[in-house]
């Protein structure tokens, strides 16, 4: 009966806690939305795709501190401790854009600001969730990184519309208090499980009941997932499988920021027009792309689960390929259909890499030290946003258009899809 009660309660806990997480990321995903702010800003300070591409390069690397200062605070503070923090700096963030009166200015109130805010905020979430669902780490996963995909899918043409309305500066204005007061509620739901609710959860998806007798051998299953696998960030970065994977998701992300942060630009250099429908169904695409980002993490998430590491990473590299080749036949073509499919394949991709990641560094390193073993992972955002937002910006900058750049990121979705191939598994650890 004691039992019972502790695993309703263990499953009601999950569901809520799930529920916030998954509505947070989507919160979080604004910063996604760049795309939109680059025309209207290049309008209002002059400049080229490389500059907007650049401030945007700046924000993945302040993703990328968010995640670490996670990481340490963390098991020294609480999610709600951090989630406030985070809910301040996208606040003060996006407030400061409001007021930008350059692109330095944007550097630090958007790049800066927001990006860690975003960073942060995502750590926190998957550190406090995960725990809850330690028998489903890739699906959950899955789940909860889609809602950041989804922010821009949903709120992307919100803020669009506001941009058209009343301008950027009302849009990033509005953004500073939707941003900071959700972050802000969804602090005071987020927390981890006790012991006795992880033992709880596991014991609920297995079928099982709790007993005193089994009680002590089933917290050291739940508290360490996979025993061979609780590694310290040290440890970590000693391991081939690590190296791996941060090679190979660096490949892919390159891609996925190229696009994120000219999806617009490109979309419109397709139809050869910038007139106000033009632009409509370049946001529409966007949108699409973004709403397949959420579709990846979701698929490769399942395709962790029944695959493995290999076969998700192989399909993850495979759709990079494949949406390269379509977005260079659409600009050759100046097909907007090939573009949008293009940009759906790419979002899949990018999306389930997320995925891919999270769950890696869950089984392959296990969940003890998560938070700041995935943060370390994370760090391969500095490098794809450095290589994927500046072939885009100087190819479109040199050339006037986007093929340079599909041709280069078809040779790098190759390159990833030869390291997914190449992966041994349990024996790269």
């Amino acid at each position: 009966m004691r039992g019972g009660v502790m695993v309703h309660r263990a499953l009601r806990g999950s569901t809520v806690v799930g529920t916030a997480g998954f509505c947070l990321n989507m919160v979080l995903g604004l910063v996604y939305a760049w795309s939109l702010f680059a025309g209207p800003l290049q309008d209002a300070f002059g400049g080229t795709a490389v500059d907007t591409s650049r401030i945007f390069s700046v924000s993945m690397m302040g993703l990328c501190l968010g995640h670490l200062a996670s990481g340490w605070l963390s098991p020294r503070t609480s999610p709600r401790f951090v989630m406030l923090l985070a809910a301040g700096f996208a606040a003060v963030g996006f407030a400061g854009s409001a007021l930008a009166a350059s692109y330095g200015w944007l550097t630090v109130s958007y790049g800066v600001c927001c990006g860690f805010a975003t960073g942060m905020g995502a750590n926190c979430v998957l550190n406090s969730v995960l725990p809850w669902f330690s028998n489903r780490k890739g699906a959950a996963s899955g789940v909860l990184l889609a809602g950041v995909g989804l922010g821009p899918l949903v709120l992307g043409p919100v803020v669009g519309a506001l941009i058209a309305q009343a301008g950027w500066r009302t849009a990033f204005a509005a953004m500073a208090v939707v941003a900071g007061g959700m972050l802000a509620a969804g602090s005071l739901v987020l927390r981890q499980p006790s012991t006795g609710g992880m033992l709880a959860r596991a014991n609920a998806a297995e079928g099982d009941d709790l007993t005193p007798s089994d009680s002590s051998e089933a917290v050291s299953d739940v508290d360490t997932p996979n025993a061979a696998a609780s590694l310290g960030t040290r440890e970590m970065l000693r391991t081939r499988a690590f190296w791996t994977l941060f090679c190979w998701i660096s490949l892919v992300s390159s891609g996925g920021l190229a696009l994120i942060s000219n999806a617009v630009p490109a979309a419109l250099d397709v139809m050869g027009t910038r007139e106000a429908w033009a632009v409509m169904a370049a946001t529409g695409a966007m949108g699409a792309l973004s709403g397949f980002n959420s579709v990846g993490r979701l698929v490769a998430g399942g395709l962790w689960d029944r695959l493995g590491s290999r076969g998700a990473m192989a399909a993850v590299s495979l759709a990079f390929a494949v949406s390269m080749v379509l977005c260079a036949a659409a600009q050759e073509l100046g097909s907007f259909p090939l573009v949008v499919a293009g940009f759906l394949l790419l979002g899949a991709a990018y999306g389930g890499s997320v995925s891919v990641e999270s769950a890696f560094v869950g089984q392959y390193f296990g969940l003890r030290h998560y938070a700041m073993n995935y943060a370390v992972a994370t760090l391969n955002v500095l490098v794809a946003s450095c290589i994927g937002p500046t072939i885009s910006g100087f190819s479109r900058a040199l050339t006037g258009g986007y093929l340079p750049a599909y041709v280069i990121l078809l040779a790098v979705a190759l390159l990833s899809l030869g390291l997914a191939v190449c992966f041994r598994g349990e024996s790269s650890r």
